[in-house]
This record gives structure tokens, C-alpha cells and sequence, in this order.
């Protein structure tokens, strides 16, 4: 009778999260930037999705953001439009994120490399300023030490690699990989993992230092993004290592000045690891924002985008403003 009743229970509980499940699909548009033209990019017959904005003629500059659930490159939204005033700057939306397509597919670093160096010789073309975010920033290395005449400069920000997320995840990462695809209970974790709450917290705990900045407005726009159908696929592969990255053979054999962007309250990557990054290549330079924790282009959006264009115009001759 016990075991009968227990069975029942499960059950019940099943059925309950199969329904609650449904019920999060039910979800509005995903957040995305308000400025400049929205584009799309066939890349290897799957759909990904930009948008492009300041002058034709103007210093390409390309932003990738970074990795972790409802990614996109809303991230940017503080700086597209303030970047653009000076030079030519695409926005993309990784594949399995944002606006772009979401497969469910094997994701490995490997293919944030093959997007952002496929996207900058295909779509772009010519040499392009690369910005990059804390996991992104690692996984687009191969892309420059492989194609050095597709980028100019870099700009990485609170980058990995050297320190955090460099192992493999092995078996373990296999296992919790495998159980966000259980029937009925992988979308429940991710429905927790990517619920309102969850989503606070992690903004609230790891992104940002001033809480200040983690509005319900935002909580909001990462909700809407990460309950796209799809969207699971790719947080999925983060979560579970499966993008973990080590730059240590690679990041020496980088050819391009880099500015090694970083929050002074980042925990996740915390500030220490940046020497690392410039003792390993003497092209890097460093740059510390204080009062800001992984999303110092947020917190500290106007100083950040500053510094950025001083360094990727340095050396180069200054556009006349219009």
C-alpha cells in the first residue's frame, strides 16, 4: 500500500512538473537591442542573428557576449550605441542564443571560434576590432591565433581560462549534462536554474557588484530570453563544462594587442587572475574598473567605453566627428 501511494506520488509530481513546464513556454519576445539595423548570417546553414549600426566606412568592431543562460547580445546595450558613433560595430547573437536559431545540437568551444572567425571574414571582412565576454573572451582565441590578419586588436573582458573554467569537466559534467535532458525533470532543472528568482541570484551574485543595477526590468528581459523555445540547449553545455577552455598554450601565441578589461569585485574571475593574462603576453595591457564585478561595460558603461576607444583608435588616425 505504502509503495502504491508512493508510486501515485511520483506521479502526481510528474504530471504536476510536465504541466508547469508547459506553462513556462508561454513566454514574450526575447530582449534585444533598440538601435541599429537587425540583420541575419547563414553560418553553416543555421540562422544567426546581428545587428549593425554607425557609418560603412567606419573601424569595424565586433561584440560577442558572453555565455550563461538567456545570453545575448542585449549584454552590450549600454555600449552598441555609444561605440557606433565612431566606428562600424555588429552585434551578435551566438547560435543557440538570443534572436539566433537554437538547435539542440552538441555545443563545444570549438564553435564560438568557427562563429566569430566564419562572421568577421564572410560578413565583416577586412580587420576587425574584437570585444569579448568573460567565457566568449576565451573561446575566440583560437579564432585570433589561427586567422591573425582577420582581427586588429582585442578587447577581452573578465576573460577565463587562465585560472577559472580551464578543465575539463570529465564525468561529472557528462551526468549533469545528461540529466538536463531526463524526461520531464531536465526541463524542471532548467526551469528553476532560469526561473525570476534564480535569475536574481545569479545577476545579484555573480554579475554585478552595485545591486542597484539588477532591476526587475532586467531580471525580466533575461526571463523572457532564456524560455525561448531552444534556449535550454546551449546553458545546457555551459553549466556542464562542456565549454570549459584552457588558454594556456594558446593565449602566449596571441599576435594582437589586447586591453584585458576587468571588474575589481569580480568573484567568479576574480581580479587576481588578470595578471596572469599580462605577465603570459607582454601585448596585453590591463584595465580595472572599480565598483564593478563581470559586467564592467554595464556598471561602468561610460568610463568602459572610453577606455575602449582610446585603445582601439590608439596609434591610428582619429576620425573628424560629423
Amino acid at each position: 500500500m505504502k509503495l502504491r501511494t508512493a508510486f501515485a506520488g511520483m506521479a502526481g509530481c510528474l504530471v504536476g512538473l510536465s504541466m508547469l513546464n508547459r506553462s513556462l513556454r508561454k513566454v514574450g519576445e526575447p530582449a534585444r537591442l533598440a538601435d541599429g539595423e537587425e540583420r541575419c548570417y547563414n553560418w553553416r546553414g543555421w540562422r544567426l542573428a546581428y545587428r549593425v549600426a554607425g557609418e560603412a566606412g567606419a573601424p569595424p568592431v565586433l561584440l560577442v557576449h558572453g555565455v550563461y543562460a538567456g545570453a545575448s547580445s542585449y549584454e552590450f546595450r549600454k555600449n552598441f550605441k555609444e561605440l557606433s558613433e565612431n566606428f562600424r560595430v555588429y552585434a551578435l547573437d551566438l547560435l543557440g542564443c538570443g534572436l539566433s536559431e537554437r538547435p539542440r545540437r552538441s555545443y563545444g568551444p570549438e564553435d564560438i571560434a568557427a562563429q566569430v572567425e566564419d562572421f568577421a571574414r564572410e560578413e565583416i571582412g577586412g580587420q576587425v576590432y574584437l570585444v569579448a565576454s568573460s567565457l566568449s573572451a576565451a573561446l575566440v582565441v583560437p579564432a585570433a591565433v589561427r586567422s591573425p590578419r582577420l582581427f586588429k586588436k582585442l578587447v577581452l573582458i573578465c576573460p577565463t581560462g587562465l585560472g577559472s573554467l580551464d578543465r575539463s569537466s570529465g564525468s561529472l559534467g557528462d551526468t549533469i549534462y545528461s540529466l538536463f535532458y531526463a524526461p520531464v525533470l531536465g526541463d524542471a532543472l532548467y526551469n528553476a536554474l532560469v526561473s525570476r528568482r534564480g535569475i536574481r541570484y545569479y545577476l545579484g551574485g555573480m554579475s554585478y557588484h552595485d545591486q542597484e543595477f539588477v532591476t526587475q526590468e532586467i531580471v525580466e528581459d533575461y526571463y523572457q530570453t532564456s524560455h525561448q523555445p531552444g534556449a535550454k540547449h546551449f546553458p545546457a553545455a555551459f553549466v556542464s563544462g562542456k565549454l570549459n577552455f584552457g588558454l594556456s598554450d594558446l593565449w602566449p601565441r596571441v599576435p594582437h594587442k589586447t586591453l584585458i578589461a576587468w571588474g575589481q569585485q569580480a568573484r567568479t574571475t576574480p581580479v587576481s587572475q588578470a595578471n596572469r593574462f599580462v605577465r603570459l603576453n607582454p601585448r596585453a595591457e590591463m584595465k580595472i574598473f572599480r565598483n564593478a564585478a563581470l559586467l564592467p561595460h554595464d556598471e561602468r558603461a561610460e568610463t568602459f567605453n572610453e577606455e575602449v576607444e582610446r585603445f582601439l583608435l590608439k596609434g591610428t588616425k582619429r576620425r573628424a566627428a560629423s
